[in-house]
This record gives C-alpha cells, sequence and structure tokens, in this order.
C-alpha cells in the first residue's frame, strides 16, 4: 500500500521531470527554436571537419624581411670593406672579405631571427 507521503514525492517527482523535459526541448539545438540557438549547424561543423587543420602561414612581409637582412648585411660589410680599401691604400682586398662577412652574418642572423618557429 503506498502511504500519502510517498504519493507526494511521486507527484513531485513527475511535476519536476515534466519541467526539465520541457525546458531541455525548448533549449535544444535539436528542437523548434535550432535557427535561433546561436549555435553553427551540422552543415558548418562538417564542413570545418573536412577543411583539416589551419595553416597561418608565415606572417605578411616575412620573406622581405629576410630579403632586405641579407642585403643590408652584404651591403653594409662590403661598404666598410670598401672604406677601408680606401683608407688603407689597397686595392680591392677588403671589400670581398667585407661582402662574405657580412653576407655570413646577416644569413646568421636571418637563420636566428625568422628560423623554426616555437
Amino acid at each position: 500500500m503506498v502511504s500519502r507521503r510517498q504519493s507526494e514525492v511521486g507527484a513531485a517527482l513527475d511535476r519536476s521531470s515534466a519541467r526539465i523535459r520541457r525546458n531541455v526541448a525548448a533549449d535544444s539545438t535539436n528542437g523548434r527554436n535550432r535557427g535561433h540557438s546561436g549555435k553553427k549547424g551540422s552543415g558548418e561543423k562538417d564542413e570545418r571537419l573536412r577543411s583539416g587543420p589551419v595553416d597561418a602561414g608565415p606572417p605578411p612581409g616575412e620573406a622581405w624581411g629576410i630579403i632586405g637582412t641579407l642585403v643590408a648585411g652584404g651591403g653594409f660589410w662590403g661598404l666598410v670593406g670598401i672604406g677601408v680599401d680606401h683608407l688603407a691604400g689597397f686595392g680591392p682586398v677588403f671589400f670581398p672579405i667585407g661582402l662574405v662577412v657580412g653576407m655570413v652574418a646577416s644569413l646568421y642572423l636571418v637563420i636566428y631571427r625568422f628560423g623554426a618557429r616555437r
């Protein structure tokens, strides 16, 4: 035999579960308010999954930064070599040395600055 207390608890549980079912149905993305839920549709989700990982690639202008560093390094140290040749009265001895030193130094700087991103 069911006591009065048990029937009250059972009725309360029925009301509570009915309220939860109504709220879930109203808020569910599969319910009638799907267009207003603010969530993406399954088609957009499928497109994101098919597209694979997104690679941002190098930052814009990185190639010009590398080229500029290489040209500036060789140019600067080449001009230093021309200046040393002119002041010391030598022929073109220090110009090629300065050019090579500048290119090696700028290549090291490019590898250090634009190398593998961590």
